[in-house]
């Protein structure tokens, strides 16, 4: 199924927000660590932003949301055999890696469709010291959202979209 159109619209997507998600400015001190559970915190912001805005656009909007699901699984299930891990391990690691993402997207996607969206984001983003990075970062991901919502699907799906400065 990985050459099917929505698949490798997926694809596009999620490399460009992959890419945008391993930005330096998103790790350090005061921000998400620089660890597998920062990496997937960083993820599924900009997940949740995009779903966001999917949402917009009917059965479209959910089958990229879960091409683009799909492309994540097999891009960390890659990573892990990167590291020589084999198959049992792989499936060991996979389940939490996924079950940390859901947690995150959940508390982001809440946020961003609750009624002070910004406010809710912050909170849903902070952590010990993360306080004025969490307010940053929840600025950025409405002003991407707000961009998002401006573009037709068509081009999101060929990569066509910008982030906005972190």
């Amino acid at each position: 199924g990985r050459d099917l159109p929505e698949r490798r619209d997926a694809r596009l997507v999620y490399f460009r927000m992959l890419e945008q998600a391993r930005n330096p400015a998103l790790f350090g001190q005061g921000r998400f660590a620089d660890d597998y559970d920062g990496r997937i915190d960083a993820i599924a912001l900009h997940f949740a932003v995009m779903m966001e805005r999917l949402q917009d656009d009917g059965e479209d909007g959910k089958i990229l949301n879960q091409a683009m699901f799909d492309e994540m699984k097999d891009d960390f299930e890659i990573a892990l055999r990167e590291q020589a891990i084999g198959d049992t391990g792989v499936k060991k690691r996979i389940k939490p890696m996924i079950g940390h993402f859901y947690d995150r997207l959940k508390a982001y996607t809440d946020a961003l469709s609750s009624e002070k969206p910004r406010e809710s984001l912050a909170g849903a983003l902070q952590g010990e010291g993360r306080e004025v990075f969490a307010e940053k970062l929840a600025d950025y991901a409405i002003a991407w959202l707000v961009s998002l919502k401006s573009l037709p699907l068509k081009k999101i799906t060929s990569g066509r979209f910008y982030f906005p400065e972190l």
